[in-house]
C-alpha cells in the first residue's frame, strides 16, 4: 500500500463486484501474508468443494482514498450465515471493522436473516471484543487446529440472533 500515512484518508464500503476482482484478490493475497483466517477456513472447510449457498450473501470492500488512489484494505462477508471479515494491520485500531461489522449486520437484518455465526481464533481478543460488542455469543467448547504453516490454534464459535 502507497498511503501517505500522515494525511487524511477517507474510507467508504462498497459491495464486491467482479469489474474489482484484480484488486480484491491483491487485498487477499496480502491479508494472508498478515492473518492465519483464510488458512483457517480451508482446514476447518476441508477439501476445497464450490460450497453451494443456501440463502442471500454478500461480500463487501472497505475502501481507502486519498487522492488519486483508491484500494480495497478490507473485507467482509457473509455467507450461509457465516460471517468472515479481515482488515490489513495498518488500519486496525481506527474503528473500520466495527463499521465493517455495522454494516454485514444491517444487511443480514434487511434480507431476513435470523443469526449469523463466525469463528474466531481464541488468542484474538481485539476481534472476540468487536464481536461481543455486536451481541455476539460464545457457544460450545474451543476446537483445536492444526494450520498448514504448523501454528496451532484453537477456534471459538460465537453467534448472534438477528433481531
Amino acid at each position: 500500500m502507497t498511503f501517505d500515512m500522515t494525511q487524511p484518508i477517507v474510507f467508504s464500503l462498497t459491495e464486491a463486484q467482479l469489474d474489482q476482482a484484480a484488486k480484491w484478490q491483491a487485498l487477499i493475497e496480502q491479508l494472508m501474508t498478515e492473518t492465519d483466517t483464510f488458512l483457517i477456513t480451508s482446514v476447518r472447510d476441508g477439501e476445497v468443494i464450490p460450497e453451494v449457498s443456501q440463502g442471500p450473501a454478500i461480500t463487501l470492500l472497505l475502501i481507502a482514498e486519498q487522492g488519486e488512489l483508491a484500494l480495497p484494505v478490507g473485507i467482509g462477508s457473509i455467507e450461509n450465515g457465516e460471517v468472515g471479515m479481515a482488515i490489513l494491520q495498518q488500519f486496525q485500531g481506527a474503528g473500520l471493522g466495527q463499521s465493517l461489522l455495522s454494516a454485514l449486520l444491517d444487511w443480514a437484518a434487511q434480507v431476513g436473516l435470523t443469526e449469523v455465526w463466525l469463528d474466531v481464533q481464541h488468542d484474538n481478543r481485539p476481534a472476540q471484543h468487536i464481536y461481543q460488542k455486536f451481541g455476539f455469543q460464545t457457544t460450545g467448547q474451543l476446537t483445536p487446529l492444526i494450520l498448514p504453516n504448523g501454528r496451532e490454534t484453537k477456534l471459538q464459535r460465537m453467534r448472534k440472533t438477528i433481531a
